[in-house]
């Protein structure tokens, strides 16, 4: 299909092939026309739930106006906005953009509101309790996975407990595996698309009795088959990456949920962490 160079080309592309579209995708090309700064920055998930439809419809909207799929769909209208902000067309430029930051903000709150209504409360307490049973936590992600153990690592180093990140970089992650026993355990980030290297920490860990706990994106997930314990969490985002801010709020709601039941480990860990930090500032040089 040829890019539409103009919004205006595009508008009457979807009014045209929307008025004969069935009732559900004349709905989409309705929403599609009355939000089209913020269309570009939904996941399939999001259109679908925002229009009430489902997600399959999405896909086949986008494919009737000639798309390969809705990805596609989404890198021309990307392309319209940033013509907008070149040109400054329909109006000043910053509109634009606090239209995208809303958009943003939105999708991360109805990712969080998602998750927190899913998850059960009693997996999550069971998770936390594990963590601090655990002679250590071993944390493991790709991609911004990696940055996600890296983060749960930290939190639950604050609060007290031995936690590490399994890493990359010298050796893989099965061969870090040699020092971990079954009295530890294993927490894995496997978010869309699937790394094989997490599905295989998992698999080692499950083999060597170590118990693990898997967050991923759905309960059907690759990773949910190797798993103790799985916690489900919303990602959908506007680019195509994973949004983070359900994770997030997941991993503190650990991290409080072991120093609440665990209160004077916790404090004392904040003290030890506290005076170490103090000590160094008195090291350092001024500036």
């Amino acid at each position: 299909m040829g890019r539409k160079t103009r919004e205006t080309g595009f508008r009457d592309l979807v009014a045209r092939e929307g008025a004969t579209m069935p009732r559900q995708q004349r709905s989409i090309a309705d929403y599609v026309l009355e939000h089209l700064t913020t269309v570009p920055f939904l996941s399939v998930p999001e259109l679908a739930r925002r229009v009430g439809v489902s997600e399959a419809t999405v896909v086949r909207f986008a494919q009737r106006l000639g798309y390969p799929g809705f990805s596609e769909l989404k890198v021309e209208l990307v392309e319209l906005l940033q013509q907008q902000l070149r040109q400054g067309a329909d109006g000043p430029a910053e509109d634009v953009v606090l239209d995208v930051l809303g958009a943003v903000a939105e999708l991360e709150v109805a990712n969080i509101r998602r998750t927190v209504d899913a998850l059960d409360r009693r997996v999550v307490a069971e998770v936390a309790e594990a963590f601090f049973a655990a002679d250590g936590v071993f944390s493991f992600g790709m991609g911004v996975s990696a940055h996600l153990a890296e983060l749960a690592a930290y939190s639950l180093l604050q609060i007290g407990l031995r936690a590490s990140c399994l890493s990359t970089r010298f050796s893989s992650p099965r061969e870090q595996l040699v020092a971990v026993t079954p009295r530890d355990l294993v927490l894995v980030f496997s978010l869309p698309p699937y790394s094989r290297q997490a599905l295989e920490v998992l698999d080692e860990a499950r083999r060597i009795g170590v118990p693990a706990v898997a967050v991923t994106d759905r309960v059907t997930a690759p990773a949910a088959r190797l798993a103790r314990w799985v916690l489900p969490v919303k990602s959908d985002n506007m680019m195509f990456t994973n949004a983070i801010a359900a994770v997030t709020v997941l991993l503190n709601a650990l991290a409080t949920e072991v120093a609440a039941g665990h209160r004077e480990q916790a404090v004392a860990a904040l003290s030890r962490i506290n005076r170490a930090l103090a000590e160094d500032e008195d090291v350092l040089p001024p500036g």
